[in-house]
């Protein structure tokens, strides 16, 4: 077992492609886990705990009656973004003007994705430079929302947002918000970043770095997130026995390491 150890702990880069969350609890089944990727209270917007796809977990973005348009959410935390080309979204329901923001929060780096007024079907979105809150969607049933990514820039402090048109009527489910990351297995050598520290684990993950750190399996899946400090532990012992990715933003780097729980 050792050698299989060895042999998988110095293997060549290698990439892991899967969708995966674009940040913890985007996907809606752990509210918690979405609320702690928020850097700022959802505005029009509440937790729908069936409302999702197969009567899983969803955003709901209700009425705005402002006369200002709004943030309805800002993802500034625990965000999976290296490697990314596109964000795709699952949405279903009626929205009177929803556009959408990513990048590094600046005007120069960030990207900005307005959808067609009257759409109903599957659409990709190219990012530009200013939202319009004019795009209205009315989908009977759950539509695919893709946003090409090119030209983003995010930078050391990534974020995603949803907006809101002004005195709108909306009643919009928004589920599976992910991404088609290419998980890079070996760029923390090529980095010379001692992320993990321990590569082969039985119960606990001991980190050399401290940051907002994603474990991730081979299906694309983040199973865990936490915020650690260096020479801190994280306890894994609930995780299934396999191959698993961590990842994290350190310095501004994004970087991941190939662990083995046993």
């Amino acid at each position: 077992m050792k050698k299989i150890f060895t042999i998988l702990a110095v293997a060549a880069v290698s990439l892991v492609s899967a969708q995966t969350n674009l940040f913890a609890g985007s996907d809606f089944n752990d509210w918690a886990a979405f609320q702690s990727s928020l850097g700022f209270d959802l505005k029009s917007g509440e937790q729908s705990a069936t409302g999702g796809i197969g009567g899983s977990g969803a955003l709901k973005i209700t009425d705005n009656a402002a006369t200002s348009n709004i943030y309805v959410m800002t993802a500034n935390k625990n965000m999976n973004v290296a490697g990314a080309n596109f964000i795709t979204l699952k949405v279903k329901g009626n929205a009177g003007g929803v556009s959408f923001n990513a990048g590094d929060g600046t005007a120069a780096g960030s990207k900005y994705f307005n959808v067609p007024a009257g759409t109903t079907g599957d659409v990709t979105l190219t990012g530009t430079g200013a939202n319009s809150y004019t795009g209205s969607i009315n989908a009977s049933d759950w539509i695919t929302i893709k946003l090409d990514l090119t030209g983003v820039n995010w930078g050391s402090t990534p974020s995603f947002s949803i907006k809101l048109q002004k005195s709108s009527t909306n009643a919009l489910f928004v589920d599976d918000i992910k991404t088609d990351k290419n998980l890079a297995v070996g760029d923390v050598n090529a980095s010379k970043v001692n992320l993990v520290k321990n590569t082969v684990v039985a119960n606990e993950l001991i980190f050399g770095q401290a940051a907002n750190v994603s474990v991730i399996n081979m299906a694309g899946q983040v199973v865990k997130t936490a915020e650690v400090k260096e020479n801190t532990k994280l306890d894994v012992s609930n995780l299934a026995k396999g191959t698993y990715v961590v990842t994290a933003t350190v310095n501004g780097q994004a970087v991941s390491q190939k662990v083995i729980k046993k």
